[in-house]
């Protein structure tokens, strides 16, 4: 057996192998009994025979027999478990009101979020047209034309609130698109099977819910207060991240940044929470001479009560669950056993949903604590040349970045390169912040003042953590991206095997590494091996991308929102719009290594959140803005372009750029009066023009029909469809005036019915072919032989 596992630890392992194992291996109850049956005999039968006198060999062989009968049933036990709880999470009250309106009642179970012109609020369904259910789902309430909503963490919509909300329309999951994040499958993995709208105006607040979680509830909210006590953005939404997991309010930069330094770790409430919350309690119980056991046993339930408060997400619940074992082998005078502590929060968790596998908070939690249990000891030591504490900082750092690579890898497509420098420079202040925060929000209970002075001092270290991170973050290198098999990839792989190779064959010839490469009887022969490599690589190693051969716009396939790349041979690269998907990664799939200008339309999260993926990733020369309206996005985003080396201009004039057998002209529109501050943002846009060859493509943005009406738009043979497909987009003159012969629509899976009937009509009756992202993918429109060809990724 493995030096540091025990008999408990390998029945764990199975159990949890068994309800891994239930995702795909789901056997009848009648197969389950003949199994356990059949492990329970094998085990019985070893267990009684007796090995001869000194056969310690024999004696030894049936306990392992039986070990093994044991590590069998508990991984039936682990398929039952995990079966029965997926049968459960798979049935689904609501689906049989698929097509149709129903009214509803519900629970907020986490907070809503207000995104365009909608509102979405996660929570438990109570009650369908007055009968009671129990079930998960997220609700999306379309605003009324020109209305706003500003949700406060502590208002009136918070986690426990009950509400009411009549003609809901439910809705089948979307389905899966190729080469698309699936969406559906993601919400089928949190038990909800449903997708609900309707309109804000019939939402009315009943109530709050009561009992323990109402309670919870309440000091949630509380706390949320405590934090905020003389201390503004984004410090007060760092502090509510870092202490009850709350980071929706971190704007999407600082995230960004955190991410890119491997400090995004300070965002997800884990084990140091629970430690520092018991080493608090326990200093402020000894104050009043409470016994040590009478300590221990009164911090297990205010473990418990504090994994509700920061909303159970999976990295919590294992820090609790360890917590609770620890302060139980406390209880018992045992020593802490680091594999259970790993071992048992995952059987907890896979009991509750063996879905939480596919979880990537669950994967980075488990993944960092193996890493610190099978590399923490040894990376210290190779860390032992740095001051102090620095060497265990580090080695911590470098085995967990370490062991969850691979899974930000797979999950994010990119990895941290500065984690360990990063965690070294600002990872001090994360306990003093921790601390400090849970203080505040301790004595924040007696008096809000209390709570004032040291979130000011946190403040102060978030604000250095923040630059911290920004330092690090923002260079080009911080993070390797996975870009597919590349020579670069390939050589790295070769010199670290090389040296790999060469430092095993040193410490078997009882020599240094260094010493032992350099001989001169083995330096040339290292030399024809690493030619030998290099040659083999250039041979082997796969042709990247390449920019297309002539003039060539693409609509690209990022979801419901939009973004273009105009490429010319040996000229300039130009992106239109960068939403809502991350882009990096597919402008580099598109063989783009910098923006020579960015045209954005207007502000709206579905044309510019791709943004926080490009900025910092790929160098972006000059952007041309439009004069922003009055609450718009366009102010920051231009700050942060301008943070990263972009030369920033705002348009109010039409402006033309001239590239030879293409060019592309940006027109600046006027919101129509009475439109909605909505759709008036929409109107304040920049239209752009391009023009391959003697051709032009119309990319409106969501600019509609009445605004574009005012412009002075040449014919185009290819437009894109403005705001989605949504009604109203194109109307009879627009496509008279333009004559296109061909419709492209910007759309992902949505909501809001995009495109709609009323457009896809108005295009038929025009005899204009309308093809669409979401079905075809990236629409490209080249510039052959002085014609245009326009080509689809797939088939639709």
């Amino acid at each position: 057996m493995p030096r540091g596992l025990s008999a408990p630890h390998l029945l764990l392992a199975g159990y949890c192998a068994g309800l891994m194992g239930s995702l795909t291996l789901r056997p009848t109850p009648d197969m389950l009994v003949a199994a356990a049956a059949a492990a329970t005999a094998l085990a019985v039968a070893a267990g009684r025979r007796r090995p001869a006198a000194g056969s310690e060999e024999h004696g030894r062989a049936g306990r392992l027999i039986v070990l093994c009968g044991l590590i069998s049933l508990a991984a039936l036990a682990g398929l039952a478990v995990g079966g029965w709880r997926l049968v459960a999470l798979e049935r689904s009250a609501l689906r049989s009101s698929i097509g149709h309106a129903v009214d509803l009642r519900a629970t907020l179970s986490d907070l809503p979020q207000v995104k365009g012109c909608a509102v979405t609020l996660p929570l438990t369904v109570t009650a369908v047209d007055g009968r009671e259910v129990r079930e998960p789902a997220h609700l999306r309430l379309r605003l009324a034309d020109g209305q706003q909503v500003r949700l406060d963490s502590s208002g009136p919509l918070v986690e426990g609130v009950t509400v009411s909300v009549s003609d809901v329309r439910v809705e089948e999951l979307p389905a899966p698109r190729p080469g698309a994040f699936d969406y559906g499958r993601y919400l089928r993995r949190r038990g909800e099977h449903v997708m609900l709208s309707g309109c804000w105006p019939r939402l009315t607040v009943t109530g709050r819910r009561g009992g323990l979680a109402g309670v919870v509830d309440r000091l949630r909210q509380a706390s949320r207060a405590h934090l905020r006590a003389a201390v503004r953005p984004p410090v007060s939404e760092i502090l509510q991240g870092m202490v009850l997991g709350d980071d929706e309010g971190v704007d999407p930069q600082s995230i960004d940044d955190f991410r890119r330094s491997g400090l995004l770790h300070i965002m997800a409430v884990s084990g140091e929470n629970v430690v520092l919350l018991c080493g608090m309690w326990s200093f402020i119980l000894t104050l009043f001479a409470v016994p040590r056991l009478a300590r221990t046993v009164m911090l297990v339930p205010l473990v418990v009560v504090y994994v509700m408060l920061t909303g159970a997400s999976p990295s919590i619940v294992r820090a609790g669950v360890s917590g609770v074992l620890g302060l139980l082998a406390i209880l018992a005078s045992r020593q802490g056993d680091g594999w259970l502590f790993w071992l048992a929060p995952a059987a907890w968790l896979l009991s509750a949903n063996p879905q939480n596998l596919h979880d990537v908070s669950f994967q980075l939690s488990f993944a960092a604590v193996a890493g610190l249990l099978l590399l923490a000891r040894r990376l210290t030591r190779l860390f032992s040349f740095l001051p102090g504490p620095l060497s265990e900082q580090a080695g911590v750092t470098a085995s967990a970045s370490l062991a969850t690579a691979p899974v930000s890898m797979l999950a994010f497509g990119s990895v941290s390169l500065v984690s360990v420098p990063a965690n070294l420079v600002g990872g001090f202040v994360l306990a003093p912040i921790m601390f400090l925060g849970m203080l505040s929000l301790v004595v924040g209970f007696v008096s809000p003042w209390l709570s004032a002075p040291l979130n000011v001092l946190s403040g102060v270290l978030a604000g250095f953590l923040l630059t911290t991170a920004r330092v690090f973050g923002r260079p080009t290198w911080a993070v390797w991206e996975w870009q597919g098999l590349s020579v670069t990839l390939l050589l790295v792989c070769a010199l670290l095997a090389e040296a790999l190779a060469v430092a095993w064959l040193a410490v078997r010839a009882g020599e240094r590494p260094l010493r032992y490469a350099l001989a001169p009887e083995r330096r040339r022969s290292l030399l024809v091996i690493s030619a030998g490599l290099l040659a083999l690589i250039l041979i082997v190693a796969p042709r990247g991308p390449s920019a297309p051969s002539s003039p060539t716009l693409t609509f690209l396939d990022v979801g419901e929102g939009s973004a273009a790349l105009l490429q010319a041979p040996g000229g300039r690269t130009v992106l239109f719009d960068a939403g809502p998907a991350p882009l990096a990664r597919t402008l580099r799939e598109h063989a783009v290594r910098r923006i020579d200008l960015l045209v954005l339309s207007h502000g709206h999260a579905d044309h510019t959140a791709g943004l926080s993926d490009v900025v910092g990733h790929i160098d972006i020369a000059v952007a041309l803005l439009p004069r922003p309206p009055e609450g718009s996005a366009l102010p920051s985003i231009a700050r942060t372009l301008a943070a990263a080396g972009t030369e920033v201009h705002w348009c109010s004039e039409p402006t033309e750029l001239d590239g030879g057998v293409w060019g592309l002209r940006a027109i600046p529109s006027e919101p129509v009066a009475g439109e909605s501050d909505n759709q008036g943002e929409n109107d304040s846009a920049l239209v752009a023009v391009v023009r391959l060859g003697s051709e032009g493509v119309l990319l409106p943005g969501d600019c509609e029909a009445r605004a574009l009406r005012r412009l002075d738009l040449p014919p185009c043979a290819v437009v894109g469809v403005p705001h989605h497909g949504s009604r109203g987009g194109l109307e009879e003159p627009e496509l008279q005036r333009l004559a296109p012969r061909l419709a492209v629509i910007s759309v992902g899976p949505n909501t809001y019915g995009h495109p709609t009937s009323e457009m896809l009509g108005v295009l038929a009756a025009h005899g204009v072919p309308c093809v669409r992202t979401d079905h075809a993918g990236d629409v490209a429109v080249s510039l052959v032989g002085g014609r245009l060809r326009a080509t689809a990724e797939r088939v639709d």
